[in-house]
């Protein structure tokens, strides 16, 4: 699928959120759009902020600000910032290209273009956001819990890739599709820091597909 397959289907969201607003305020309705709408500005801000001053450094009251409402208003979406970590994690992780491909079935032929597409500057965010979690986790036991079972989840889908592959004749027999599974996360995990380790090679062409040829070769495609 790609990334900018992604991007377009995350324009088109945001433009249908900013159409249904519109039209909502002019019906005049029972408010919970208007709600909906205010928690996707939490959303939103909170993100940014984690990104750019980790979870200690970002406070309630300025994502609150950020987003647009005060202070108190934002304990009526959101009990806790560890809530609001949470819920940006599950979104930015649902955001990331390998969990986009889940709903297509898992194929290994798609997992090198996943990987490669880390390398893009379009998911600079998805990269910051997952450093964020990791260092959160060893503080939060809730975002620690979240992160196990994304972890355990991502690994699952792409073990279960390459046995159906095994299966079928299309890739070598001994290969232990744990073992390769879990290769390939440390191998994305090594890309999430390419900003502070490699940022002139973010969006490179060439070095994408190296990466793309490097994962194909780790897990025996092509």
């Amino acid at each position: 699928m790609g990334i900018r397959l992604s991007m377009i289907r995350k324009l088109r969201k945001a433009h249908a959120r900013k159409r249904t607003s519109v039209a909502q305020r002019g019906r005049g309705d029972d408010g919970h759009d208007a709600i909906e709408s205010t928690r996707e500005r939490i959303l939103s801000s909170a993100a940014r902020l984690f990104a750019e001053n980790g979870f200690e450094g970002s406070s309630m009251p300025a994502i609150a600000k950020a987003s647009g409402i005060t202070a108190g208003a934002i304990y009526k979406h959101f009990k806790s910032k560890g809530e609001l970590l949470l819920e940006v994690v599950k979104r930015s992780f649902e955001s990331t290209p390998l969990f986009m491909q889940n709903s297509a079935g898992a194929t290994t032929t798609a997992l090198p273009r996943l990987a490669s597409a880390y390398t893009e500057p379009e998911l600079k965010l998805v990269r910051q956001l997952s450093i964020e979690v990791h260092s959160a986790a060893s503080r939060d036991s809730d975002v620690r819990r979240l992160l196990a079972l994304s972890d355990e989840a991502a690994m699952q889908y792409i073990s279960d890739a390459i046995a159906l592959a095994q299966r079928e004749g299309k890739l070598d027999p001994k290969l232990k599709p744990e073992f390769a599974a879990r290769l390939f996360c440390v191998f994305v995990m090594g890309l999430l820091h390419m900003d502070t380790l490699l940022p002139g090679l973010i969006g490179d062409k060439s070095w994408r597909d190296f990466v793309r040829e490097r994962v194909a070769k780790l897990i025996g495609v092509g």
